[in-house]
């Protein structure tokens, strides 16, 4: 029962307009057109179009949700939620161009977003072709270089230059965890599975076996099931391959990440 409907939409038309966006976050559409129309009714003047996108757009109307948000953009160009909602609008309707063009506006009216902000653009970049690969690693650094190396903006730029075939640097990037991940035995898993793809056959060979010593000292878990299972996965993948191997030296190259963290 929502308690908090305003008797009058006249009276507080800021408060009923809320409460259309709720109602429609809750699936009562006909609620919410209803209260929609009630405001608008009782003061004319007041300016609802976002909020009959917002309606369009919580029912999976794209298309006539992206046309009442740009509708609302030529009132207020830099209105962050207009621009929000037509972005994810247009990705819905695979208009990759519009939503990461919305995106960059929308990115440049706030210097507080959430990393999730920045890896949704970086995901429709990727999605675009890998011509916007270079782009979307360039936005991951630039926001690093802001609020420094957060794990899951790192952890994406690392898998976008695996996705490109810069091998090193994916694995310099995988350097740059913290400690405290660094010293997991996913990680060097994880670094194990870029240096077999890179050819580094004896380093891979040497974190794999510091993983096994961690996981044997650690309490067995369902994911740590898992975990070991993969290793067994890539010790038989570098099995297969004991010439290579051997050409390798089955030592850890200076220039890799050191075992003891």
């Amino acid at each position: 029962m929502l308690e908090s409907v305003p008797s009058s939409s006249s009276a507080q038309p800021e408060l009923a307009l809320q409460q259309v966006l709720l109602l429609a976050k809750q699936g009562d559409a006909e609620a919410a057109f209803a209260l929609l129309r009630s405001v608008k009714a009782a003061k004319p003047d007041i300016d609802i179009v976002f909020y009959e996108g917002s309606l369009f757009y919580e029912q999976g109307e794209y298309l006539a949700a992206q046309k009442h948000f740009s509708k609302a953009l030529r009132t207020n160009p830099n209105s962050f939620w207009s621009l929000y909602y037509r972005a994810h609008s247009a990705a819905a309707l695979s208009d990759l161009a519009l939503a990461i063009s919305d995106y960059r506006r929308l990115l440049s009216l706030r210097s507080d977003l959430a990393p999730g902000y920045y890896l949704t653009l970086v995901g429709w970049l990727a999605e675009s072709g890998s011509e916007y690969l270079s782009e979307a690693i360039a936005l991951l650094d630039d926001r690093m270089a802001e609020v420094g190396n957060l794990s899951v903006l790192l952890q994406r730029a690392r898998m976008l230059e695996v996705e490109i075939g810069n091998l090193t640097a994916a694995i310099d990037r995988h350097a740059l965890f913290d400690s405290r991940i660094r010293a997991t035995p996913e990680w060097k898993i994880d670094l194990a599975k870029m240096l077999i793809t890179a050819g580094r056959y004896g380093e891979a060979r040497a974190y794999l076996a510091v993983a096994r010593e961690q996981l044997y000292e650690l309490r067995p878990t369902p994911a740590r099931r898992d975990t070991a299972e993969e290793l067994e996965v890539l010790d038989q993948l570098l099995s297969a391959q004991p010439a290579i191997i051997a050409a390798s030296h089955g030592a850890a190259s200076l220039h890799s990440p050191g075992l003891g963290e």
